[in-house]
């Protein structure tokens, strides 16, 4: 079998049409890289703070209390001052832990001044005290007998809860805080998969593969009447033109990496990313009721989700995970449309009806489901699942899990249709 396999690799890569798509898809890669680099030094690697709101608290109920509550106030706004200033001259160590500090306080004045019952709303409240105390920080919870009227809004919670655990992951792990678009040899699959591979890999499974027909033709008439070996056919087809895609896809950014590594070395490998755990864990949808907007603010290599319920359910996860679980969800959408490929040249007798068949599926399917779609039906359409970046990190109202579910679905059930093809369709 693997002598078959690797006999069909070797004749793809020597074809002067797949060299040209494959140089093609490098050079618009390397233009990415270069683009993306240039970015970062424009971006912000840090947000500014959210701020302590001082509009629902009232000096009639305590005065005394107000003016130690006002000195706090005022204390905290030197604090944002002097970190913000510390993020603009880079002294990342002492930006960080002004993070740290202002987001736990934060994050323990919307516990303060909301109406939600803390032990049912507030997640990670247990480690926002534990930070509040390792970090000396004062208890707001003091101040409560001064407010007049609580809210019912507990988003700004979550990002500030959030922020604050970042944060002190950075500092703890001694590192240094990143823009969204920030390539190195750790980021650089991440970048890619995300940028360039949602739109380019089912182009390149198409027309990589739309001319097999023909030239397996031939081979396919002595073999399909060889009892015992037409069953493992299609088995060894599939094999073989996975592997072709797969190593024209992740050989390129194995060299970036090697590449990249004497540069700003692999450090970055256990950085944090904030990752959509609902979705990852189960079929979980945002909840969109009543938002009629979306507004992200990146925080790391992650758009998180400000004023969206998606928020509470975001978790941090080291940046060689996240790059591992959406390597495997390309791999298996490389399968699902090398298998669709597949069956459509059987089906059709002219390989570029096939190619067009396949290229207008799949475009429909994308455009009936952008990224940022939010219509369940589309769970079924395998093109929301075409970025599982997205998918994973919570940028996308479809999670991670249901993407591997389904696609892997549309896989064994393409599978199928190919062994019966070949029983069934003439060569």
């Amino acid at each position: 079998m693997w002598t078959y396999v690797l006999f069909n690799i070797k004749s793809n890569l020597k074809r002067k049409e797949n060299l040209i798509l494959v140089v093609l898809f490098i050079i618009c890669e390397i233009a990415l890289l270069f683009i993306l680099n240039t970015r970062s030094f424009t971006e912000s690697p840090y947000q500014t703070s959210l701020g302590i709101s001082i509009a629902s608290v009232s000096q009639k109920n305590d005065p005394k209390l107000y003016q130690e509550f006002m000195d706090e106030v005022n204390l905290i706004r030197q604090t944002i001052d002097k970190g913000e200033q510390d993020g603009k001259d880079k002294n990342w160590k002492s930006y960080c832990e002004y993070k740290v500090k202002v987001s736990v306080l934060e994050a323990q004045w919307y516990m303060v001044t909301s109406n939600m019952p803390n032990d049912s709303y507030f997640e990670h409240a247990d480690v926002l005290e534990q930070l509040r105390k390792e970090y000396g920080l004062p208890d707001l919870s003091q101040y409560e007998k001064l407010i007049v009227q609580k809210s019912n809004d507990i988003n700004l919670y979550f990002s500030s809860m959030q922020q604050a655990r970042y944060f002190d992951y950075l500092l703890k792990h001694d590192l240094t805080p990143i823009t969204y678009s920030y390539v190195d040899a750790s980021s650089v699959s991440l970048q890619i998969a995300r940028y360039i591979l949602p739109v380019v890999l089912p182009l390149l499974v198409g027309l990589l593969l739309f001319q097999q027909r023909e030239r397996r033709a031939k081979t396919e008439k002595t073999i399909l009447t060889i009892s015992g070996v037409k069953k493992k056919y299609v088995r060894w087809n599939l094999i073989s033109d996975v592997l072709f895609v797969l190593l024209v896809v992740f050989l390129p950014i194995l060299v970036y990496m090697i590449v990249l590594v004497p540069f700003k070395g692999v450090s970055n490998l256990i950085y944090p990313v904030l990752y959509y755990k609902p979705g990852f864990t189960g079929f979980h949808y945002w909840d969109t009721q009543g938002l009629d907007h979306i507004e992200l603010v990146a925080s790391g290599l992650t758009n998180m989700s400000v004023n969206q319920f998606t928020t509470p359910g975001m978790e941090l996860m080291p940046l060689w995970q996240c790059t591992l679980f959406v390597a495997f969800g390309l791999v298996l959408s490389t399968i699902f449309y090398v298998l669709l490929i597949t069956v459509l040249s059987k089906l059709m007798k002219n390989k570029y009806l096939s190619l067009l068949v396949f290229l207008v599926v799949l475009g429909l399917c994308s455009l009936a489901s952008p990224l940022g779609n939010m219509q369940k039906i589309n769970t079924f359409n395998p093109m929301s699942y075409r970025d599982f970046g997205m998918n994973l990190l919570g940028t996308s109202y479809f999670g991670y899990f249901a993407g591997i579910v389904i696609i892997g679905l549309y896989s064994v059930i393409l599978y199928l249709v190919s062994k019966w093809c070949a029983k069934k369709v003439r060569v």
